[in-house]
């Protein structure tokens, strides 16, 4: 990819950003309801233990029992470089051409910064299925995608997290959101605490390095300029 390349790119998402306008929605209070009903189904210990027992079958059957890494953490800790008090939440969905997420997957894994997170709306199949969103996730983060057995997987973290969706309007995916701030337990509070700090949303097909640049154009701010300077060496 050229500079001309990346200045096309930037520029088409400058443009997307100005031009974009969100509709009032009669039903957000509706919607925010089942969000919030959908993510207390998921926080149940309930739920929580059916999840850690197909978590452990899947793990046994294809990664040989190897230790499983927790992608579904609903806190981070500050990182001791890179973003500090800030988050990037990379909203997907399994309906996305995985080549594009696994380009992502990729770019978050070698920032090695954990706060950094991949958010879902819901459950692949239904609040009601597992399989569907485990094996998703694990294909997703595989270093290899052939792999069936012993795979090496990507260490990144992957939420459900319908609330965050609301919180923000995303209203469709691919999504990049850079907030400058981070609230303890994010989703859990959403429906109590309305605290809102600054942010800005990249919708549609942009790399990382993409986005961290135009973040780093919007905001000035250090830790995005080196976060896009990292990825750059990707590419170069």
């Amino acid at each position: 990819m050229t500079t001309d390349d990346i200045n096309s790119i930037l520029n088409r998402a400058k443009d997307m950003q100005k031009k974009l306008t969100i509709p009032d929605n009669p039903n957000i209070k509706q919607g925010e309801e089942m969000a919030q009903e959908s993510f207390e189904k998921y926080q149940s210990e309930e739920f929580q233990n059916r999840l850690k027992a197909e978590s452990e079958r899947i793990q046994k059957e294809i990664m040989g029992g190897a230790e499983q890494k927790k992608y579904y953490a609903d806190t981070t800790k500050a990182a001791r470089q890179g973003l500090s008090n800030e988050q990037i939440y990379i909203f997907i969905s399994s309906s996305m051409p995985a080549l594009t997420i696994r380009n992502y997957v990729q770019d978050v894994a070698y920032l090695k910064d954990p706060n950094i997170m991949f958010v879902l709306r819901g459950f692949v199949g239904g609040v009601k299925k597992i399989k569907p969103t485990l094996k998703f996730t694990r294909d997703i983060i595989k270093k290899d995608s052939n792999c069936t057995r012993l795979c090496d997987s990507y260490n990144v973290k992957v939420q459900v997290n319908p609330l965050m969706y609301s919180r923000y309007n995303i209203d469709r995916v691919p999504a990049i959101l850079y907030v400058q701030g981070i609230l303890p337990k994010e989703a859990a509070v959403l429906k109590l605490n309305k605290t809102t700090f600054p942010n800005w949303i990249i919708y549609g097909d942009a790399s990382l390095e993409t986005a961290t640049e135009i973040f780093a154009d919007k905001t000035k701010k250090e830790s995005m300029m080196a976060m896009n300077r990292k990825l750059r060496r990707i590419y170069q």
